[in-house]
């Protein structure tokens, strides 16, 4: 009932439509009509009451098209803890490489080393996806957190005009700012992967003020960086496809074809960094990538050091 009543509004958007004429049209009481309005603005259509006039669709909320991203791989859900969490249940059950986790809002959403990550509804693209390699060990796999980077800067290159930078091993940045970040989880024995869970959080629609204070100076989003919102619903398909491609050519070539693309997006060589991982860091200046992945380091004594794993602070 509530759809055909915002069916009603979306065809007459901008112009008011009398209660009346819903409640006749659809052969339900005026009292229910604006019920209907009622629960429509809870979910956050603007919709405004005036008396002799009726109803008039004023502005609708951003949300994700559940219709469109529900098939036989992607996996709408409205709320979620972690889409990272929920896309490894479904692994553990079996389901199929590129299963898709998709949530309009996180309530409990992670970063790297434990970092929780804001994932508010009806802004940003909160997703997960599980990859089934075959016959592939861990070490060759690493390197999929810079291919997803890679994949997802290029693609928003592609459709639109940011300056993207990538900051190793899988930050998405614009200027100094961060709008993106990937968590990639792995399961399997030392010469086999059994999955990998590869988590992507996107900042797309907030504004500077949707933010919590202590990250206003740090987060970004393509809307704050951009000056236009976005739909949400294409965006992810196009982003989602690119992946997808992205990491079939991964799993057959390796690292090589991304290589380049992780350079002409990074901002880390010839950076003096400071690395640290658990139990250890390095401080020193970073010379290059190599063909997996690593960053090589010349360090404050002028040794030279590959460095596969860590973040820089």
């Amino acid at each position: 009932m509530k759809k055909n009543v915002l069916d009603f509004l979306q065809d007459n958007k901008g112009s008011f439509i009398s209660g009346t004429y819903i409640s006749d049209k659809m052969g339900i009481s005026r009292a229910a009509v604006w019920k209907q309005i009622r629960q429509l603005r809870q979910v956050g259509y603007s919709i405004i009451a005036r008396p002799n006039y009726g109803y008039c669709l004023e502005k609708e909320p951003d949300l994700l098209n559940s219709t469109l991203l529900s098939n036989q791989l992607i996996n709408y859900y409205k709320v979620l803890d972690s889409t990272n969490l929920a896309a490894r249940h479904l692994a553990e059950q079996g389901c199929p490489t590129y299963t898709t986790v998709i949530a309009e809002e996180q309530l409990k959403g992670r970063g790297r080393r434990g970092r929780s990550w804001f994932s508010p509804s009806n802004s940003g693209l909160w997703f997960s996806i599980v990859l089934r390699p075959e016959m592939i060990s861990p070490a060759t796999a690493a390197p999929i957190t810079l291919v997803t980077a890679a994949a997802l800067a290029s693609s928003l290159k592609k459709y639109y005009e940011l300056a993207i930078k990538i900051k190793w091993p899988n930050d998405l940045l614009i200027g100094r700012k961060k709008f993106g970040g990937i968590l990639s989880e792995i399961k399997g024995e030392p010469d086999r992967v059994e999955y990998l869970v590869i988590g992507t959080g996107l900042n797309i629609n907030q504004r500077s003020s949707d933010f919590p204070p202590d990250l206003q100076d740090k987060a970004t989003s393509l809307l704050v960086e951009s000056g236009r919102f976005f739909k949400r619903t294409e965006l992810f398909l196009s982003l989602w496809r690119d992946l997808c491609q992205a990491y079939d050519i991964f799993f057959r070539e390796g690292f090589a074809p991304f290589h380049g693309k992780l350079l002409t997006f990074n901002n880390f060589i010839d950076q003096n960094v400071s690395i640290s991982w658990p139990g250890g860091s390095v401080k020193g200046l970073v010379l290059d990538l190599d063909q997996d992945g690593a960053l090589i380091i010349k360090d404050s004594q002028g040794d030279l050091k590959k460095i596969n794993y860590g973040e820089i602070n």
